[in-house]
């Protein structure tokens, strides 16, 4: 904690030594009339540095540019593969669905149709035996309570 106030005062000073500077090189830079001069000084070398600055950009966008040069040329063989690998794909799938899928829904329906038709012409068909051995199990329930006396008639 002690250093940072001291750290703190340091900058402080520091920077009331810089302000009280600058206010006296503006005051002697009046008196001899170096603002002229001052001026061309600072203006030219603002122009250097915006001269760096564009530099700068410049070789920012150019090596952009090449990146993305690079990644297309990188991009392009992938696409081309992945689309090859696509069609392939869509062929496989349509090859199996008509040797393999179609034929196979074609002979269960058929045959699941036929025996539904063998059900009707020879018989009955498992619904109707599963009922007819619930009615003979309720008959056999109402005889067995006739028998024991419990059946009331609301049953």
């Amino acid at each position: 904690m002690e250093s940072l106030l001291q750290n703190k005062n340091l900058i402080i000073g520091i920077s009331v030594v810089l302000a009280v500077l600058i206010i006296a090189f503006a005051v002697v830079a009046t008196i001899f009339g170096w603002w002229p001069v001052l001026l061309d000084i600072v203006l030219i070398v603002t122009a250097l540095v915006s001269m760096g600055l564009l530099g700068a950009l410049i070789y920012a966008v150019i090596s952009f540019t090449r990146t993305l040069l690079d990644v297309k040329d990188e991009l392009i063989p992938v696409l081309n593969s992945l689309k090859t690998t696509t069609s392939a794909v869509r062929e496989s799938a349509k090859t199996a669905t008509s040797f393999g899928v179609s034929p196979a829904v074609r002979t269960a329906s058929a045959l699941a149709g036929a025996g539904e038709m063998a059900t009707i012409l020879f018989g009955r068909g498992k619904a109707q035996k599963r009922a007819d051995k619930r009615q003979k199990r309720r008959m056999e329930i109402e005889r067995q309570l006739a028998k024991e006396g419990q059946l009331d008639g609301n049953r």
